[in-house]
């Protein structure tokens, strides 16, 4: 028998705004590997505050049995914490440290509690995630957010917790400490909820429950054997939807053929009567019969009717509209043999520390895509500073063989957060008409109203994918597109939109990302590893 250690029954829970984000929910969870996806925005992060009681029901109960250990998204711990505090031993760790140098205050042995190894045992803790080199007593406010987010992934498996919830744990992590959380997740023997966009981590996962507006669905096996199940699911649906058209479209002409049968029957009574071929009692008679069978077959009519369109609601109830983006991109294109970059030589330091970039050369020719690969801090973003002019050349030669580059940050900070969509596509393209706008919009499904929105109010996903558009369909669009870790915050179907967009795309591409299927997806040929020297 399966015991459940997450049990949500009939639960709802509505923001402060009044907008519902569950109704009704029950949903039970065992102890395995479970991911948690679906679109931003449909209460993935919501729901594990819920289980984590940070947010409480509005209606219906959440029950746990188990020890739960949670690293959220956005970490927000006191800056005057140490490293040492974030795993509760600082007390000790200090009262260690004065009973070694001599102190024999009794209320440091009682702080203690002979745990003389406590040093050694923090120091194994920290080198899950390859924090070995911390100080124990570095203050959070000097470290970066890649190393908080490690330091808190080190406490939660380091835990006695029964259930770990980790949301989108591999933000910021480069190859080698994702491979690390890959290989604790591996070895963790609890239970397991993580939010993520990660392929490759969700392929390690036991269960898929896919939140979505119709509901909650649980998947058996790992995304992959998930996306199959969801398609030959969706595609039954769809299925199902062509047959319920067909069957009220059937029963409708059936009802036309069966009122059209009576109404000759009726004017071929009428004629009898007419003509006097049939007495008055009978014609009565008949007229009755006819009457009381149009009756009965109204009603059965208005039953098939009804029966053909509750089916129809139905499958129309089981699709949710995911809208896909198809467009043709022919002004992108860039020639085989064209000069896009050149770099010869480029050597770069910060100040007087060792070169960052150390005589290096890059060609990129025609419509390339490659990648910068290498650990945080390894110069990736400070090569593209250098190509793009944000940085001065210290050494070497940059050689531009296109002025149309385009680059788009995982923050989309080339957007106006005040300005609508509709406002920033015409900003940044300002010989485009309104009209000429809207359409353009319209292809990266921006329709009507919502091209109106303010671009402060929307998703991760939603600002990239208006920010494409806004350069894309540019009257000179880029010849050379530079990303930087641009599925960052996104939900799959968000990578999967933004996926289908750079495939249209036909001009060269640099592209900083960790997520290998998103490089894969996107036609990456070659991969420049860190570090960028010669």
């Amino acid at each position: 028998m399966t015991h459940f250690n997450v049990l949500i029954h009939q639960m709802s829970f509505t923001l402060p705004t009044g907008k519902s984000i569950f109704n009704n929910l029950t949903l039970t969870l065992a102890k395995q590997k479970i991911g948690l996806v679906g679109r931003n925005g449909v209460g993935k992060s919501t729901l594990i505050k819920l289980i984590m009681g940070e947010l409480h029901p509005s209606t219906g109960s959440i029950y746990t049995d188990s020890k739960l250990a949670y690293v959220p998204q956005q970490v927000s711990l006191p800056e005057h914490l140490t490293v040492a505090d974030v795993f509760g031993y600082g007390h000790k760790i200090m009262a260690l440290q004065r009973v070694i140098s001599g102190s024999t205050d009794e209320n440091d042995f009682v702080i203690l509690n002979e745990e003389w190894e406590i040093e050694d045992r923090l120091q194994r803790q920290l080198s899950v995630f390859g924090l070995q080199y911390l100080p124990f007593n570095r203050p959070l406010q000097q470290l970066s957010g890649g190393e908080v987010t490690r330091l808190m992934l080190s406490k939660a498996f380091c835990s006695d917790a029964d259930f770990l919830l980790l949301d989108e744990p591999t933000n910021h992590l480069d190859y080698a400490v994702r491979e690390q959380l890959y290989a604790a997740i591996k070895k963790w023997q609890g239970g397991l909820i993580i939010i993520s966009h990660d392929r490759t981590l969700l392929n390690l996962m036991e269960e898929i429950v896919e939140l979505t507006s119709l509901g909650v669905s649980n998947y058996g096996g790992n995304y992959d054997d998930y996306a199959q199940q969801k398609a030959i699911e969706d595609q039954a649906n769809q299925q199902h939807l062509q047959d319920a058209k067909k069957f009220i479209q059937k029963s409708k002409s059936s009802v036309q053929a069966s009122y059209e049968k009576h109404e000759q029957k009726q004017s071929y009574g009428r004629e009898l009567r007419r003509s006097g071929k049939i007495d008055k009692l009978a014609a009565n008679s008949k007229k009755g019969r006819s009457e009381r069978t149009q009756s009965k077959m109204l009603i059965k009519e208005q039953r098939m009717i009804e029966q053909a369109e509750s089916q129809l609601k139905q499958a129309q109830e089981k699709i949710e509209i995911n809208e896909e983006i198809h467009i043709d991109l022919p002004e992108t294109k860039v020639p085989n043999g064209k000069m896009i970059l050149e770099i010869d030589q480029l050597s770069f330091s910060y100040h007087e520390a060792s070169r960052i970039i150390d005589q290096f050369d890059l060609i990129l020719q025609g419509p390339e895509r490659i990648a910068l690969s290498g650990d945080n801090g390894s110069g990736k973003t400070t090569l593209i500073k250098l190509v793009l002019g944000e940085l001065p050349l210290q050494a070497g030669t940059i050689h531009h063989g296109t002025n149309y580059i385009s680059y788009l940050d995982q923050n989309a900070s080339l957007l106006n957060p005040q300005m609508t969509i509709l406002e920033n596509f015409m900003r940044l393209n300002p010989d485009a008409t309104e009209n000429d706008s809207r359409s353009a919009l319209a292809q990266f499904l921006f329709r009507n109203v919502s091209s109106q929105i303010q671009v402060q109010h929307l998703s991760g996903g939603e600002k990239l994918r208006a920010l494409l558009a806004s350069v894309l369909m540019a009257k000179h669009p880029p010849q050379l597109l530079i990303l930087d870790e641009p599925t960052n915050h996104l939900d799959l179907h968000s990578i999967r939109s933004i996926e289908l967009a750079l495939k249209n795309y036909q001009g060269a591409m640099i592209v900083i990302s960790h997520d290998k299927v998103f490089l894969k997806n996107v036609g990456i040929e070659r991969v420049i590893s860190a570090p960028f020297k010669k």
